[in-house]
């Protein structure tokens, strides 16, 4: 009996001619000092707002960081699993996560408002602050916007006067139950002040329940303090009544500060932890009042040193830090963990945590170390440009890394990290070699992307890096062919041009086939400038031939990133046709066919190459890492980690087993889909049919037995983005199964 099966299913059929880099996510073992990397592909960590919650529903509170990553504020939710029960603090990353975050900019934490058990998202917008509901269920994270602008009554016990519960988008603003009647409150600072304003929820007063979010003013000088100029100045402003202003009123712009709240000596009233972007330390401040009326009697910046008898280390990080109450290891206490809130600020050692070892209702928070989360994954501080080249001639590609600059001494320090290679042809494994590889620390360069190959024909592979400025150094290897590489001779500039547009992303490649390298660089403007070489074999040349080669130009959403595209490409050649891929401001991947005669605008293959984002100002190699003669994808990012996409994942070896057109009987429809898509399949008996749908990282969020021709699945709980849409026939024993890519708008 033979049948056709339809599943109604969001599909991108992979039999499209240039669609899909035909990758997935994966790992490469990482050493460092002789330590195996726990999550060395885990994309870096910058200027974070950290947060508890259980993003995946087992039971155990999980680790949120969002990630200002760069001057823009546009970041990134990083995200990471608790998989400890007892004992040291063990957590994984889970990249694919991030995705069913909606964007978000300048800060954003999770709080559970509406007192359900799931932690909710508050985040900065205009002028104030946005809500999302976790609506989540069944192992899948779900927002839902409830609030796209938070109000408050400014006028309490009179004529309502509604206005925006004001924000800064440079601070974070504080979440807790001031008052503890069971809703969530805010503390902020006006746009013109240098008092915090305590907005009350008034969900319970009004409904009884805490799942509303409805705000009024109820103190326009909490705990009567002010803060200005990282100084704290107690018993301020005392407010007249009916009046909505304090007696003492400022018309200077508060710039940022963070607030967090915890009740630090157990007497039921929120104490409060305090940063400022003009500060390198936070101040604490000890509240003596009462739940209903804050008083601030005591200040210091020694914190978490105080008092005295703590004697631990001193939160100071330079330039903004702020710090959050959550909860880290596997006890059931909080603990503090503080980060930089800004860009240049640290960036490489700018996740400190402090475990909370009080066995009563107190805190007291000892320091553990500076780089929670850092030190178990590649991390170069700000902004990642990978490259693949054999620094060593032994025969295996070995990781090299430019970065914007690791945080030293208060300045961004640019440098090139080396990995060498010292796995197998097909099974890769780095091993860090230096942080300041050639010792290009000592240039004093800002911004070092660095592109490989033998441009002056010696037979040695040579390093050319661009900078900031738009212009292209060369760092000659004198090793000789066979010899691992030694770049002790640096040229400043010695090509003697400067881009048109600055921050130069260069790429050697001989793009018009005539046997020797031609530089095409990447600007801040998001288009490509081509340099042709059109010197000798052993003394290159290079002329502009164009500043917008292709009429390429991945500038991002004005709004969010101005006119800035900071084009980062990548040329290749597969089958004799010449493509490229371009990493972004927005952290999309674009994706280009290259005409043979160079002339003309590129044809535009994609603007979101295999739907990935992994971070603003993104960077990509794509090259075969493994030896299985199939191209393995690296993607930096302006967090200054990397994330490893291989041909050989098993989420891609997911493809047809037993012999026949079996693939070819599936037709999977519409593809794009909003909701629901259809399979059929043709002149095929159907026993012990299903169907999985799996994530980029080949989790299953969909199962469903087949048990008709025709089957309707609902996908509408997926968040937008690609999946793998798998079908099985058969038994373990005898089986055929198809796998394709499948999209969800």
């Amino acid at each position: 009996m033979y049948r056709s099966i339809s599943i109604v299913l969001f599909a991108l059929q992979i039999t499209a001619a240039h669609a899909q880099l035909m990758v997935a996510r994966d790992t490469v073992k990482v050493i460092e000092n002789g330590y195996v990397l726990k999550m060395p592909w885990a994309n870096g960590i910058n200027f974070s707002n950290v947060s508890n919650i259980d993003f995946n529903f087992d039971g155990k509170k999980d680790l949120v960081l969002f990630d200002r990553i760069n001057q823009f504020g546009t970041g990134r939710f990083r995200c990471f699993l608790n998989t400890g029960n007892a004992g040291p603090t063990q957590y994984r990353v889970d990249l694919n996560a991030s995705y069913y975050f909606p964007q978000a900019s300048n800060w954003a934490i999770l709080r559970d408002y509406d007192r359900d058990g799931k932690e909710d998202l508050f985040c900065s917008t205009s002028a104030g602050i946005k809500v999302y509901r976790n609506t989540g269920s069944s192992g899948v994270l779900k927002f839902t916007l409830m609030s796209s602008l938070l109000n408050s009554d400014y006028n309490p016990g009179g004529a309502p006067y509604m206005s925006n519960l004001y924000a800064s988008s440079v601070g974070v603003p504080g979440i807790a139950d001031i008052d503890k009647d069971g809703d969530l409150d805010i503390l902020t600072f006006s746009p013109q002040g240098v008092f915090i304003e305590f907005h009350r929820n008034m969900s319970k007063e009004k409904f009884g329940t805490s799942d509303s979010l409805v705000f009024e003013i109820g103190d326009l000088c909490w705990g009567k303090i002010s803060e200005n100029n990282c100084t704290i100045t107690m018993g301020q402003c005392v407010q007249k009544p009916g009046s909505s202003k304090t007696t003492e009123e400022t018309e200077t712009l508060h710039s940022g500060s963070c607030l967090m709240c915890l009740d630090s000596d157990g007497d039921k009233d929120e104490d409060l932890i305090m940063g400022d972007i003009s500060c390198n330390s936070v101040q604490y401040v000890h509240n003596t009042g009462t739940t209903f009326t804050a008083s601030f009697t005591d200040s210091t910046k020694m914190y978490p040193n105080y008092p005295l008898k703590n004697n631990t280390v001193q939160v100071k990080l330079n330039n903004f830090p702020c710090t959050y109450f959550v909860n880290i290891d596997t006890d059931t206490i909080k603990d503090l963990v503080a980060t930089p809130n800004s860009f240049g600020s640290e960036n490489y050692k700018s996740v400190w945590y402090y475990k909370n070892t009080s066995l009563t209702s107190t805190v007291n928070f000892q320091f553990v170390k500076n780089n929670f989360l850092q030190d178990e994954m590649i991390e170069v501080g700000q902004n990642s440009y990978p490259l693949l080249f054999d620094y060593n001639a032994d025969g295996k590609k070995d990781l090299l890394i430019g970065t914007f600059g690791y945080y030293s001494n208060n300045t961004l320090s640019a440098r090139l990290t080396l990995y060498a290679n010292i796995g197998t042809a097909s099974v890769p494994s780095f091993s860090l070699v230096s942080r300041d590889y050639g010792n290009l620390g000592l240039q004093n360069l800002n911004n070092v992307m660095p592109t490989a190959g033998d441009i002056d024909g010696d037979g040695d592979i040579d390093l050319c890096v661009g900078v900031s400025s738009g212009q292209i150094h060369w760092l000659e290897n004198t090793a000789g062919p066979g010899f691992t590489c030694n770049f002790s001779v640096f040229k400043n500039n010695p090509f003697n041009f400067t881009t048109a547009s600055a921050v130069a992303a260069p790429q050697l490649f001989d793009l018009n086939n005539d046997g020797k390298l031609d530089l095409l660089i990447g600007g801040k403007n998001g288009k490509i400038a081509y340099y042709q070489n059109i010197g000798i074999t052993s003394i290159p040349s290079f002329s502009l031939v164009s500043n917008a080669l292709g009429n390429i130009n991945v500038q991002g959403d004005q709004s969010l990133y101005g006119l800035d595209g900071y084009a980062a490409p990548f040329f290749y050649k597969e089958n004799g046709i010449t493509k490229c891929l371009v990493g972004s401001i927005s952290g999309n991947i674009w994706h280009y066919l290259v005409p043979s005669n160079l002339a003309g605008a590129f044809t535009l293959i994609s603007n979101s190459e295999d739907g990935l984002n992994e971070g603003s100002q993104s960077t990509v190699w794509y090259e075969d890492l493994d030896g299985d003669n199939k191209r393995d994808l690296i993607v930096g990012n302006a967090s200054g980690g990397l994330t490893y996409f291989s041909s050989s994942s098993k989420v891609v070896s997911l493809n047809e087993i037993a012999p026949g057109n079996f693939s070819d009987r599936i037709s999977v429809f519409p593809n794009p889909a909003n909701n629901c898509v259809q399979l059929k399949i043709e002149n095929t008996e159907i026993n012990h049919a299903q169907v999985d749908i799996l994530d980029l990282s080949g989790r299953q969020l969909i199962h469903k037995e087949l048990n008709s021709n025709f089957e309707i699945i609902d996908v509408s709980d997926l968040q937008n983005g690609f999946y793998f849409l798998r079908v099985t026939l058969g038994s373990e024993q005898s089986f055929r199964s198809s796998t394709k890519i499948i999209v969800k708008e």
